[in-house]
């Protein structure tokens, strides 16, 4: 009894540790910006949690779910990147960083451990993003001003008469404060509601979840993020893809193109012409890769170096994360989509039933959600934040789900010499994939 209280407790703090990540006390009391209320309240819960916790990153579980064992790949390429160069300092401080986002990622696949947990946890994101978003949406239109929130007058070139043209986007709170960063939950946030609103087991109450999907659609279009717009698309297209048929996604694909154009407005404009912002970011690539002509192409140039060379980030978590940690670390950071993908693709087609409807019902969501997110950091530099991991966990989660909830209970991907190459040869071909890509389009 004594133990599963203490289960409880670390799972109800966890929820609160997430629920600061879009709500942050600091911001919305004054009177609590000296508190470190997000750091007491993931060691509170890490603390509680602490013999469970490890228990996922001992060989037997890491081999059960190579996502986890990618995680932590991560963590080891980061101290490596520094290394190599006797950087030892460096090693310290940003292995102490990215800590902290594995013990978040590691809270999450430890309390987070049976289905109703799962909607439990979804439904707090759920409920905190959307009001993160509506209190941003409120500020944008001026309906009322809320002091610690700023949006953003992004230059769009100038005029004739050498008169600068500004639009504003719409930004976030605390963590968010990018456009694209808000766009990209937004994203996230709103596979989560329509989740909750096609529940077949819930009442009519579940009709409330527009209310929050029509605010996210209208803090989306003001964020003014290209790819943001992008992740939605390709994250509706999965859902309706999974859930319905690809007949159904490719039917709502062409009508969403027809209709774009006439509200997304700067969003729709997406093109690699040189002058134009997705040029300027594909050359950010190409300095990058530049750099990888060398011997770091195998342990990185160093974590936190991308602006170093650039001037930027890359703006594409993907070869940040290939440049920074080289072809170990960038590969353990696919890693964690490929093997996401991977499971995915195989629950659907498992020999023996899932015995959870609910387990069952999710996949289609989990697959949009993970989508939409990829799609995302194609055009942002995320790959050490705890909303990465954030998602990363979400389906980590699941995914250990539902093998426990097989006849069998047998993981759906065991690490092996097998996976091993198959995930070489995958980022492999990424990685050239994107080198190719990057050097005919900056020309």
């Amino acid at each position: 009894m004594r133990d599963k209280s203490i289960a409880v407790l670390a799972f109800g703090l966890f929820l609160l540790t997430t629920a600061t990540l879009f709500l942050r006390p600091a911001e919305l009391f004054i009177w609590l910006a000296d508190w470190p209320i997000y750091e007491l309240l993931i060691l509170s819960s890490f603390g509680l949690a602490f013999q469970s916790f490890t228990g996922h990153f001992r060989w037997f579980m890491l081999a059960r779910q190579p996502v986890t064992l990618c995680v932590a790949g991560v963590f080891v390429a980061i101290a490596i990147s520094h290394l190599q160069y006797i950087y030892v300092s460096g090693a310290i401080d940003s292995g102490t960083l990215f800590l902290k986002t594995l013990i978040y990622f590691g809270l999450l696949i430890t309390t987070v451990n049976s289905p109703s947990r799962l909607k439990t946890f979804l439904l707090t994101v759920a409920i905190c993003a959307s009001t993160m978003v509506t209190l941003c949406v409120v500020d944008y239109y001026e309906l009322y001003d809320f002091e610690f929130i700023e949006h953003l007058d992004d230059m769009q070139g100038v005029t004739d008469e050498d008169e600068i043209i500004t639009v504003k986007r719409m930004r976030g709170t605390g963590i968010f404060q990018d456009p694209n960063d808000m766009a990209m939950v937004i994203c996230f946030t709103g596979v989560i509601c329509s989740m909750f609103l096609l529940d077949p087991v819930a009442s009519k109450l579940r009709l409330l979840w527009l209310l929050p999907m029509i605010v996210l659609l209208i803090g989306l279009l003001s964020t003014k993020s290209r790819g943001g717009l992008l992740a939605c698309g390709v994250a509706g297209l999965v859902l309706l893809s999974v859930r319905y048929g690809g007949r159904v996604a490719f039917l709502a694909g062409v009508m969403a193109i027809s209709i774009l154009p006439l509200i997304a407005g700067r969003q729709a404009d997406i093109d690699l012409e040189e002058g134009g912002t997705g040029h300027e970011r594909v050359t950010l690539w190409r300095e990058g890769f530049q750099e990888l002509k060398s011997p770091a192409i195998l342990f990185g140039t160093g974590q936190g170096s991308y602006p170093d060379i650039a001037g930027l980030v890359a703006h594409n978590s993907y070869i940040h994360s290939y440049v920074e940690l080289g072809l170990f670390g960038g590969t353990m950071f696919f890693g964690c989509f490929f093997f996401i993908g991977m499971q995915l693709y195989r629950m659907g087609r498992l020999p023996e039933p899932v015995l959870n409807d609910e387990l069952v019902r999710m996949r289609p969501f989990i697959c949009a959600m993970v989508a939409g997110w990829c799609m995302s950091i194609f055009s942002l530099s995320r790959c050490y934040v705890v909303p990465t991991y954030l998602l990363i966990g979400t389906a980590t989660t699941y995914l250990n789900l539902v093998w426990i909830h097989t006849a069998s209970g047998e993981p759906l991907v065991i690490w092996n010499r097998l996976h091993a190459i198959r995930l070489a040869v995958a980022s492999g071909t990424a990685f050239a994939g994107l080198y190719l890509f990057t050097a005919i389009m900056a020309h």
